[in-house]
C-alpha cells in the first residue's frame, strides 16, 4: 500500500474524548455519542468533515487518548462535555483505509510494523488523525494521517 505525503495547516477542533484500549468497541460508542451531539457545535469549519484525533502513543497498558471531533473556526460556545483540541501543522504520511471497522486494528498494526519502517520516514510525536469525509458516508473509506519529521 502506497502512502502519500501531505502537509496540513494547523486547525482547531471540538469533540468528545475517550481514554482506554477500545477492548469493547468503546470508540464506536464514542462516535455514536458524538453524532448525536454534533448539532450542538456552533463554530464548525465545514460540515461533514470529522476527525478522530489520537494525541499520544499507547501507555504501558495499551491505552490511548482519542477524540471524536469536528474542526471549528473558534472555541466560542463549546458544548458541555466536549473538549477543545489544537492540531499543529506538519507533514504526514496518509494511508486510505478501505475495509471493515473490525479490521482497523490490524491495518494500524501493519502501518506501524511494516509500512512506516519501510517508508524511510520517522514518526514525529504530534497527533495522529483519522479524517472522515463524504467518502466514509458513501463507502466506508477514510484517511489515516501519521505525523512524520
Amino acid at each position: 500500500m502506497e502512502a502519500k505525503i501531505v502537509s496540513i495547516k494547523g486547525f482547531k477542533a471540538v469533540g468528545i474524548p475517550y481514554f482506554g484500549n477500545n477492548s469493547n468497541g468503546e470508540i464506536a460508542t464514542l462516535w455514536e455519542a458524538f453524532n448525536k451531539n454534533y448539532k450542538d457545535i456552533k463554530q464548525k469549519s465545514k460540515s461533514m468533515l470529522f476527525y478522530g484525533i489520537c494525541d499520544c502513543g499507547m501507555d504501558s497498558e495499551g491505552r490511548f487518548q482519542y477524540t471524536a471531533c469536528a474542526s471549528v473556526d473558534s472555541f466560542l460556545d463549546v458544548p458541555e462535555g466536549m473538549v477543545t483540541k489544537v492540531v499543529p501543522e506538519g507533514r504526514h504520511l496518509v494511508y486510505t483505509y478501505r475495509g471493515a471497522i473490525k479490521d482497523l486494528g490490524e491495518f494500524y498494526t501493519n502501518i506501524f510494523t511494516k509500512l512506516l519502517p519501510a517508508s524511510g520516514y520517522e514518526i514525529e510525536y504530534r497527533p495522529q488523525l483519522e479524517l472522515y469525509d463524504e467518502r466514509f458516508i458513501s463507502n466506508g473509506e477514510f484517511d489515516i494521517y501519521i505525523p512524520i519529521k
